[in-house]
């Protein structure tokens, strides 16, 4: 990142030189110049500019749109979150396998939903990631009844050959979540060494027995050492380039931003349906019965 305290020494630049300097910035950096003065404010947004640097980025020339920005389009790209039914390829993605359902606690509006299948395969690529260490982040949700959940391999791996992989940890109380959405993080770090590396990042299980009942949302990755604040603000550019920067989206997306990170799972407590519970349950559905053959049994005398 480009250190913003030493933006005074080039502002006597003239703005020809100013836009060479800034094309060899980054989006993140962009919007950090953006905030020292207006005049690098104006050059930064200069949509001429994000066409250059989307096509060092992403090697290729971004859509002529009339309805989008190259601005836009860069920060579309500019994830370092997939979410899987909509960016991720699934084997079998189709019902009765799988389902791609809709679902108001996710960022997207949707996840992708597994009933039943033997042969998983989950996989999506992050383009032109910044060099650095990220951790690995998979949202997901297990289901009742969810069987064979342990054998999933989560797994992401950089276009120079880092790789980091792990599977869910062995443990009962992961399946008395009901529905609930948590974090996996995979423990090992990830590595980025090469500017703007392609990631793949995917699931896998080719055991014969059937998997079932797990929901995936989203899968992203985090730089280690970046702030939360930091990481906010370049999510919200992206689901805002993405069409998805309402409020409500925003909302969700604080709440993203707070989930505790720790290697393996962060657990959402859920307490599951005990004896205690049933049995006051059904205490009560007879003590309203008797209350109620009690007031039929007045209103009959007062009657005859």
């Amino acid at each position: 990142m480009i250190d913003t305290t030493a933006a005074g020494s080039i502002a006597a630049l003239p703005d020809d030189l100013l836009f060479r300097i800034f094309a060899l910035c980054n989006g993140d950096d962009l919007r950090a110049l953006s905030e020292v003065s207006r005049r690098f404010w104006l050059i930064a947004k200069d949509d001429f500019l994000w066409r250059v640097i989307y096509r060092k980025r992403f090697g290729e020339e971004p859509a002529i749109d009339r309805t989008r920005t190259y601005q836009s389009q860069y920060n579309s790209k500019d994830c370092l979150i997939l979410a899987v039914a909509e960016d991720c390829e699934i084997a079998h993605g189709r019902p009765p396998y799988w389902t791609r359902a809709s679902d108001p606690r996710s960022v997207f509006g949707k996840v992708a939903l597994l009933h039943a299948v033997s042969w998983l395969h989950v996989h999506g690529q992050l383009a032109g990631v910044h060099s650095g260490k990220y951790r690995v982040v998979w949202r997901l949700s297990v289901l009742p009844r969810a069987q064979y959940i342990f054998d999933i391999l989560f797994r992401a791996k950089s276009a120079r050959g880092s790789t980091v992989e792990s599977q869910l940890p062995l443990s009962a109380s992961l399946l008395n979540f009901g529905s609930d959405y948590f974090d996996f993080v995979i423990p090992d770090i990830l590595d980025v060494k090469a500017p703007f590396e392609d990631v793949l990042v995917e699931c896998t299980c080719t055991s014969p027995e059937w998997k079932t009942n797990i929901a995936l949302c989203s899968v992203r990755l985090e730089p280690v050492g970046d702030s939360t604040r930091a990481q906010r603000a370049r999510a919200i550019s992206c689901y805002s380039a993405r069409g998805a920067g309402d409020r409500r989206s925003e909302q969700q997306l604080r709440r993203l931003g707070k989930s505790r990170l720790q290697p393996g799972a962060a657990y959402r407590p859920w307490q599951p349906w005990s004896m205690s519970s049933w049995v006051e349950t059904v205490f009560m559905a007879l003590f309203c019965l008797l209350l109620a053959v009690l007031f039929a049994q007045l209103l009959l005398e007062k009657t005859s």
